[in-house]
């Protein structure tokens, strides 16, 4: 029995060391472990390759972070609106120019269809009563959305078609330089009305509105002008020319401190029933620009304009707009390019008016427009 014992015990521990060694050999254990010690390895290579693919979205984002607050920050004041918006307006050194005056102004009897088309190159409107934010294209009519309750306001269907936009189409194409273009005036105005402080506070805000948007957006401004037509009212209300001298220096003087350059004139012309009602507001205008030289005559053209070109009394069709527009921007132009004030000619005293310290022949003179001749409506 020991011996039986004993050999059992033999077996049995011969047995299971076979057991434990074929188990051992047959296992893949040691396989697996090698395979993922090498996965492991590989991700751990992986992971010291890795870091430099890991920190390029870290840097491109911050790439994309420096460009979007350099492109805000470069910009500052420059910044109009959207991208596409900006990149409309390219040239930004501009002529400020402000149209002032009546209903003739105003254009109380043109006709916005028959009014040029006006490129965003050659002009725009800034308009400084309803939408002080940005510059429009120039349309006509022109200034028709410019009322303002406590100073200059229309009434509904008052601007029809101005002079402007041909004045901006021919002062463009005489000096390549643009033209940003302000609304300022009011029909059946006396010189009463314009010193009132409700209008006096409206003209002086409107320039200084439209001189704050260009500076404060990345304009250079080149040239401030404004071009005058009125006087028919006091005229009729038989004003003193004297006084109508003091009004329009009380109306212009806050301007020229600001800035204002010089004040173009564009001489009135007549009712249909009276040629010469107008002709001592002329005579002063006249005188004015003579003596003085922060205002120039503009055209005197309307002086001589039939009355088969006028509507009612005393307004003019846009074919006449049209044409005092060109004459009136010849002078601005002429002066813009060449710093001396055009001489101009005088078509009811059939003569040319010929500035102070202007040698009479030192201009190349134009042919006068003959306008019993010519069809405005056609031509114009």
């Amino acid at each position: 029995m020991p011996v039986l014992r004993r050999y059992a015990t033999v077996l049995i521990l011969m047995m299971t060391c076979m057991l434990m060694f074929g188990g051992c050999a047959a296992d893949d254990g040691t396989d697996e472990l090698t395979i993922s010690a090498e996965a492991d390895k590989e991700s751990e290579q992986e992971a010291e390759v890795t870091p430099e693919p890991t920190q390029e979205p870290e840097e491109t984002e911050e790439i994309e972070e420096t460009d979007e607050d350099d492109y805000t920050d470069g910009l500052g004041d420059t910044f109009i609106g959207d991208t596409e918006e900006s990149e409309v307006i390219e040239n930004k050194d501009v002529d400020l120019i402000f149209f002032m005056g009546q209903s003739n102004m105003s254009g109380a009897a043109g006709d916005a269809s028959l009014a040029p088309h006006v490129s965003e190159d050659a002009g725009m409107e800034f308009r400084a009563v309803s939408d002080p934010t940005k510059l429009y294209p120039l349309t006509e009519p022109f200034g028709i959305n410019e009322n303002n309750p406590t100073g200059l306001t229309e009434y509904p269907g008052a601007k029809k078609g101005s002079l402007v936009s041909a004045f901006v189409n021919e002062y463009h194409e005489l000096t390549g330089r643009r033209v940003v273009a302000v609304s300022v005036s009011m029909g059946a105005t006396d010189m009463e009305t314009w010193m009132t402080p409700g209008v006096i506070a409206d003209v002086g805000g409107r320039y200084d509105s439209a001189v704050s948007f260009l500076n404060n957006n990345g304009y250079t401004i080149g040239h401030i002008y404004a071009v005058w037509l009125h006087g028919e009212s006091d005229a009729i209300k038989g004003t003193d020319p004297e006084v109508y001298r003091t009004d329009l220096d009380n109306i212009m003087r806050p301007l020229f401190i600001k800035g204002l350059q010089k004040v173009f004139i564009i001489a009135p012309g007549r009712t249909i029933d009276y040629k010469d009602i107008f002709l001592d507001i002329i005579n002063m205008q006249k005188k004015i620009c003579a003596e003085s030289g922060y205002y120039a005559m503009a055209t005197t053209v309307l002086t001589k304009v039939s009355t088969e070109y006028m509507t009612d009394m005393y307004h003019y069709n846009q074919h006449v707009l049209n044409m005092v527009g060109i004459e009136a921007a010849k002078a601005a132009a002429y002066y813009t390019e060449h710093r001396e004030e055009k001489i101009v000619y005088d078509y009811r005293e059939g003569k040319d008016i010929v500035p102070d310290g202007v040698d009479p022949d030192s201009q190349e003179k134009e042919d006068h427009i003959h306008l019993s001749e010519i069809n405005i409506n056609e031509v114009y």
